[in-house]
């Protein structure tokens, strides 16, 4: 598995439905539910997590070590659930309209492809990735 793991495939299938939804919103004339500044401070919060998980997990690739510190002590998946609970919604509120089912979308990726990669981390790093997997989340950290 490259670097980018499956968020190539995650962002096509998300791309793909925002242009619909921004055709719909446009042709439809729909214009409802926006929260533009709610919307920015999510995607701002979100890019800024985003960009301090990307240089610990970009630091540990670059070596071939499986990261489980950082941001990765909590959850298996941070890059993703940033993007899925914070970036992505928060883009939804800048548009409102059809945008605000493209979390929906995003996840439905996610879920979808998900296994690929942990299959691929399985069996680049064995036994490892199999006890970091069994006591950390997916994607939400316990309580």
């Amino acid at each position: 598995m490259k670097f980018w793991g499956i968020f190539p495939k995650v962002a096509l299938l998300s791309s793909i439905y925002a242009v619909l939804a921004f055709y719909l919103d446009e042709r439809l004339g729909v214009s409802f539910l926006a929260f533009p500044v709610l919307g920015f401070l999510m995607v701002f919060l979100g890019l800024s997590l985003w960009f301090l998980c990307y240089l610990q997990v970009s630091r540990a690739y670059s070596k071939g070590k499986l990261l489980t510190e950082g941001c990765y002590s909590r959850v298996r998946h941070p890059i993703y659930s940033i993007w899925g609970f914070l970036v992505i919604p928060g883009f939804s509120l800048l548009f409102g309209g059809f945008m605000l089912l493209l979390p929906l979308v995003y996840w439905a990726g996610v879920l979808g492809f998900i296994g690929e990669e942990e299959k691929a981390l399985e069996e680049m790093f064995g036994d490892g990735w199999r006890e970091y997997a069994e006591r950390t989340p997916r994607f939400v950290p316990r309580p």
